[in-house]
C-alpha cells in the first residue's frame, strides 16, 4: 500500500501545471478587471480634486516624495505582507489623507468635498480588489476539481451511480463518526484527548469502509479490505505523502521567495490531498480481479504492503 500510494502521487504530479494554471488563468481574469478598474477610479477622483480646487496652487511635488517614501519603507522583504498593507483601505486612506494635508493649506476650505471623493474611489478599489479575489478563488477551486476528475481517472474511475453512491456513504459515515465523538465527549468529557488519535483510525477505517461499500461489495471479503492492518498503512501512507507533498512545499519557497514559492508549490500540496483522498479505493480496487473491475492503483500490489 506504501509503495503504491507514492507511487500514485509521483505519477500525478504530471497534473501539476493543471491546478497552476486554471489559477494563474482566475488571476489574469481577475487582474484584467481590476487593474483598469481601479486605474478608471483614481482618475476620476484626480479628475474631480482638481475640479474642486480650480485655480489653487498646489505643490504636487511634495506629494510625489510622500508617496514614494510610504511605499519604499514597507518591509519588501516579505512581500506578502507588504502587499496586505499596500492594498489596505486602512493603508490607502491614511496615505492620502497625509498627501492632502501635505499639499497646502490652501486646501482646507475643500477638505470635506475631497474627502468625500477620496472615499467614494476608495469604495471602488474595494471592490476592485473583491472581484480580482473572487475569480482567483474560482481559478483555485476549478483547478482543484478538474485535477481531481484527471487523477481519478488514474487511481479509481466510477460511473455515475457508483459517483452519488460514494457521496451518500461517505455522508452517512462522516455524520456517524462526528455524533460518536460528540457522545464520547458528553459522557466522559477526557475522551478528547484519546478521541483526536481514534478518529484518525477511525477515518482510515471509514475511508476502506466507503470504499469497500462502493466498489467491492460481493467482489472481496470485507476483512480483507477492513483489518487493523489496512488502516495502519493506509496512515502511514497518507502521512508520507502529505510531508512528502510539504517538503516539495517548502523547497519551492526556499529556491525563489514566499510570493512565487506559494504559486509554484501550492500544486504540489493540493494533488497530495486529492491522491490521499482516494487512497482507499485505489487500494479497494486493486484486490479485485481485472474481469470485474479495470481501474486501481498505478502499478499496485496484492497485498497491503
Amino acid at each position: 500500500m506504501i509503495k503504491s500510494g507514492l507511487k500514485n502521487y509521483f505519477v500525478n504530479l504530471k497534473y501539476y501545471f493543471t491546478p497552476v494554471g486554471t489559477l494563474a488563468i482566475g488571476m489574469i481574469i481577475g487582474l484584467s478587471v481590476m487593474i483598469p478598474a481601479t486605474l478608471a477610479s483614481l482618475s476620476e477622483m484626480l479628475n474631480a480634486i482638481i475640479a474642486i480646487i480650480g485655480d489653487t496652487q498646489v505643490d504636487f511635488n511634495v506629494v510625489k516624495d510622500y508617496m514614494v517614501n510610504s511605499v519604499t519603507s514597507l518591509d519588501w522583504s516579505d512581500p506578502i505582507a507588504s502587499l496586505k498593507v499596500l492594498i489596505s483601505a486602512d493603508w490607502l486612506k491614511s496615505t492620502l489623507d497625509e498627501c492632502f494635508r501635505l499639499i497646502s493649506i490652501e486646501l482646507q476650505p475643500y477638505g470635506d468635498a475631497i474627502a468625500e471623493e477620496v472615499n467614494g474611489a476608495i469604495a471602488k478599489v474595494k471592490v476592485c480588489i473583491a472581484v480580482f479575489i473572487f475569480f482567483t478563488v474560482a481559478g483555485l477551486i476549478c483547478g482543484y476539481f478538474l485535477t481531481k476528475f484527471l487523477v481519478r481517472r488514474n487511481i479509481a474511475k466510477r460511473d455515475i451511480r457508483k459517483f452519488f453512491l460514494s457521496g451518500f456513504v461517505g455522508a452517512v459515515i462522516a455524520t456517524g463518526l462526528q455524533i460518536l465523538c460528540v457522545w464520547l465527549y458528553t459522557k466522559w468529557k477526557p475522551s478528547v484527548f484519546f478521541t483526536t488519535l481514534l478518529s484518525l483510525f477511525l477515518f482510515a477505517s471509514s475511508s476502506l469502509l466507503e470504499a469497500y461499500l462502493v466498489h467491492g461489495r460481493k467482489k472481496v471479503e470485507i476483512k480483507t479490505v477492513l483489518n487493523l492492518k489496512n488502516c495502519f498503512y493506509l496512515l502511514l501512507t497518507d502521512f508520507i505523502i502529505f510531508y512528502l507533498s510539504m517538503i516539495l512545499f517548502c523547497i519551492a519557497i526556499a529556491l525563489t521567495n514566499v510570493f512565487a514559492g506559494l504559486f509554484i508549490g501550492f500544486a504540489f500540496v493540493e494533488i497530495a490531498f486529492i491522491v490521499i483522498d482516494l487512497n482507499a479505493e485505489g487500494y479497494v480496487l486493486n484486490l479485485i480481479p481485472k474481469t470485474n473491475e479495470g481501474a486501481g492503483f498505478v502499478a499496485a500490489e496484492q497485498e497491503s504492503v
